[in-house]
Protein backbone atom coordinates (compact mmCIF):
# COMPACT_ATOMS: atom_id res chain seq x y z
CA UNK A 1 0.00 0.00 0.00
CA UNK A 2 1.30 3.44 -0.95
CA UNK A 3 1.83 6.14 1.64
CA UNK A 4 0.14 9.51 1.20
CA UNK A 5 3.48 10.95 0.03
CA UNK A 6 3.91 8.19 -2.57
CA UNK A 7 0.35 8.70 -3.83
CA UNK A 8 0.92 12.42 -4.28
CA UNK A 9 4.23 11.91 -6.10
CA UNK A 10 2.64 9.28 -8.38
CA UNK A 11 -0.30 11.58 -9.14
CA UNK A 12 2.11 14.36 -10.13
CA UNK A 13 4.28 12.20 -12.41
CA UNK A 14 4.48 14.01 -15.74
CA UNK A 15 3.68 11.79 -18.72
CA UNK A 16 4.23 14.51 -21.32
CA UNK A 17 0.58 14.90 -22.32
CA UNK A 18 0.07 18.21 -24.17
CA UNK A 19 -1.36 20.97 -22.00
CA UNK A 20 -4.44 21.38 -24.20
CA UNK A 21 -5.30 17.70 -23.63
CA UNK A 22 -4.73 18.03 -19.88
CA UNK A 23 -7.07 21.01 -19.67
CA UNK A 24 -9.70 19.16 -21.71
CA UNK A 25 -9.40 16.13 -19.42
CA UNK A 26 -9.62 18.37 -16.36
CA UNK A 27 -12.71 20.11 -17.74
CA UNK A 28 -14.35 16.76 -18.62
CA UNK A 29 -13.80 15.37 -15.12
CA UNK A 30 -17.15 16.61 -13.93
CA UNK A 31 -19.02 14.68 -16.61
CA UNK A 32 -17.00 11.55 -15.86
CA UNK A 33 -17.91 11.87 -12.18
CA UNK A 34 -21.56 12.61 -12.95
CA UNK A 35 -21.85 9.53 -15.19
CA UNK A 36 -20.24 7.34 -12.52
CA UNK A 37 -23.06 8.22 -10.11
CA UNK A 38 -25.99 8.06 -12.54
CA UNK A 39 -28.68 5.57 -11.66
CA UNK A 40 -27.63 5.15 -8.03
CA UNK A 41 -30.50 5.59 -5.60
CA UNK A 42 -30.09 7.06 -2.11
CA UNK A 43 -29.53 3.64 -0.55
CA UNK A 44 -26.88 2.74 -3.12
CA UNK A 45 -25.16 6.11 -2.71
CA UNK A 46 -24.87 5.43 1.02
CA UNK A 47 -23.93 1.76 0.75
CA UNK A 48 -20.43 0.61 1.68
CA UNK A 49 -20.17 -2.60 -0.34
CA UNK A 50 -16.35 -2.58 -0.19
CA UNK A 51 -15.21 -3.06 3.42
CA UNK A 52 -13.17 -0.19 4.82
CA UNK A 53 -14.05 2.18 1.97
CA UNK A 54 -16.20 5.31 1.83
CA UNK A 55 -19.67 5.23 0.31
CA UNK A 56 -20.15 6.78 -3.14
CA UNK A 57 -21.79 9.83 -1.51
CA UNK A 58 -18.76 10.23 0.75
CA UNK A 59 -16.36 9.81 -2.18
CA UNK A 60 -18.19 12.58 -4.03
CA UNK A 61 -18.00 14.85 -0.96
CA UNK A 62 -14.26 14.12 -0.69
CA UNK A 63 -13.75 14.98 -4.36
CA UNK A 64 -15.76 18.21 -4.04
CA UNK A 65 -13.71 19.36 -1.06
CA UNK A 66 -10.41 18.41 -2.69
CA UNK A 67 -11.33 20.29 -5.87
CA UNK A 68 -11.30 23.47 -3.82
CA UNK A 69 -7.77 22.69 -2.54
CA UNK A 70 -6.51 21.93 -6.02
CA UNK A 71 -7.98 25.07 -7.59
CA UNK A 72 -6.57 27.24 -4.81
CA UNK A 73 -3.13 25.67 -5.18
CA UNK A 74 -3.12 26.21 -8.94
CA UNK A 75 -4.30 29.82 -8.60
CA UNK A 76 -1.66 30.64 -6.00
CA UNK A 77 1.03 29.01 -8.15
CA UNK A 78 -0.06 31.11 -11.13
CA UNK A 79 -0.28 34.38 -9.19
CA UNK A 80 2.48 34.15 -6.60
CA UNK A 81 6.22 33.60 -6.58
CA UNK A 82 6.90 30.12 -5.14
CA UNK A 83 3.92 30.05 -2.75
CA UNK A 84 3.83 27.57 0.11
CA UNK A 85 1.09 25.00 -0.44
CA UNK A 86 -0.04 23.56 2.85
CA UNK A 87 -0.96 19.93 3.15
CA UNK A 88 -4.63 19.14 3.60
CA UNK A 89 -5.49 15.76 5.03
CA UNK A 90 -8.80 15.19 3.28
CA UNK A 91 -9.28 11.90 5.12
CA UNK A 92 -9.97 13.81 8.34
CA UNK A 93 -12.94 15.61 6.78
CA UNK A 94 -15.64 12.90 6.36
CA UNK A 95 -16.60 12.56 10.00
CA UNK A 96 -16.31 16.21 10.99
CA UNK A 97 -18.08 17.54 7.90
CA UNK A 98 -20.78 14.84 7.95
CA UNK A 99 -20.10 13.54 4.45
CA UNK A 100 -22.90 11.00 4.83
CA UNK A 101 -25.40 13.91 4.81
CA UNK A 102 -24.00 15.84 1.87
CA UNK A 103 -26.27 16.69 -1.07
CA UNK A 104 -25.15 14.91 -4.23
CA UNK A 105 -26.36 17.60 -6.64
CA UNK A 106 -24.74 20.38 -4.63
CA UNK A 107 -21.37 18.60 -4.56
CA UNK A 108 -21.60 17.76 -8.28
CA UNK A 109 -22.34 21.41 -9.02
CA UNK A 110 -19.37 22.51 -6.91
CA UNK A 111 -17.07 20.23 -8.89
CA UNK A 112 -18.56 21.42 -12.20
CA UNK A 113 -18.28 25.10 -11.33
CA UNK A 114 -14.81 24.86 -9.83
CA UNK A 115 -13.44 22.97 -12.81
CA UNK A 116 -15.16 25.16 -15.40
CA UNK A 117 -13.85 28.36 -13.84
CA UNK A 118 -10.34 26.98 -13.29
CA UNK A 119 -10.17 25.54 -16.82
CA UNK A 120 -11.12 28.96 -18.16
CA UNK A 121 -8.17 30.48 -16.28
CA UNK A 122 -5.82 27.70 -17.41
CA UNK A 123 -6.82 28.24 -21.06
CA UNK A 124 -5.58 31.84 -20.83
CA UNK A 125 -2.05 30.96 -19.68
CA UNK A 126 1.04 31.27 -21.85
CA UNK A 127 3.41 28.33 -22.17
CA UNK A 128 5.85 29.70 -19.56
CA UNK A 129 3.22 29.56 -16.82
CA UNK A 130 3.22 25.75 -16.77
CA UNK A 131 6.72 25.71 -15.32
CA UNK A 132 5.78 28.03 -12.44
CA UNK A 133 6.77 26.46 -9.14
CA UNK A 134 5.26 26.25 -5.69
CA UNK A 135 6.56 24.58 -2.55
CA UNK A 136 4.26 21.82 -1.31
CA UNK A 137 4.62 21.19 2.43
CA UNK A 138 4.76 17.41 1.90
CA UNK A 139 6.47 16.90 -1.45
CA UNK A 140 8.60 20.00 -1.97
CA UNK A 141 8.85 21.77 -5.32
CA UNK A 142 5.90 21.23 -7.63
CA UNK A 143 5.01 22.84 -10.97
CA UNK A 144 1.64 24.13 -12.06
CA UNK A 145 1.55 21.30 -14.59
CA UNK A 146 2.07 18.72 -11.82
CA UNK A 147 -0.72 20.29 -9.77
CA UNK A 148 -3.07 19.97 -12.73
CA UNK A 149 -2.05 16.34 -13.26
CA UNK A 150 -2.72 15.62 -9.58
CA UNK A 151 -6.22 17.12 -9.76
CA UNK A 152 -7.06 15.14 -12.89
CA UNK A 153 -5.77 11.83 -11.58
CA UNK A 154 -7.35 12.25 -8.15
CA UNK A 155 -10.85 12.54 -9.61
CA UNK A 156 -10.26 9.75 -12.14
CA UNK A 157 -8.94 7.40 -9.45
CA UNK A 158 -12.00 8.05 -7.28
CA UNK A 159 -14.32 7.46 -10.24
CA UNK A 160 -12.71 4.02 -10.45
CA UNK A 161 -13.52 3.43 -6.77
CA UNK A 162 -17.16 4.30 -7.45
CA UNK A 163 -17.14 1.77 -10.30
CA UNK A 164 -15.74 -0.79 -7.85
CA UNK A 165 -18.67 -0.10 -5.50
CA UNK A 166 -21.17 -0.39 -8.35
CA UNK A 167 -19.69 -3.76 -9.31
CA UNK A 168 -19.83 -4.98 -5.71
CA UNK A 169 -23.53 -4.01 -5.57
CA UNK A 170 -24.08 -5.45 -9.08
CA UNK A 171 -25.46 -2.09 -10.30
CA UNK A 172 -24.78 -1.51 -13.97
CA UNK A 173 -24.42 1.87 -15.59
Amino acid sequence: MQTNYQQIVAAQDDDGTPVTELIARYRAGHELLHRSLQGLDESQLDSRPVPGKLSSREVLAHIADCEQFYADRMKRTIAMDRPLLLAADGWLYPEHLHYWRREVQLDLELVRTTRAQMAHDLDALDSDAWARVAVHAETGLVTLRQLLLHAIRHLEWHVETIAEKRAAMMVER
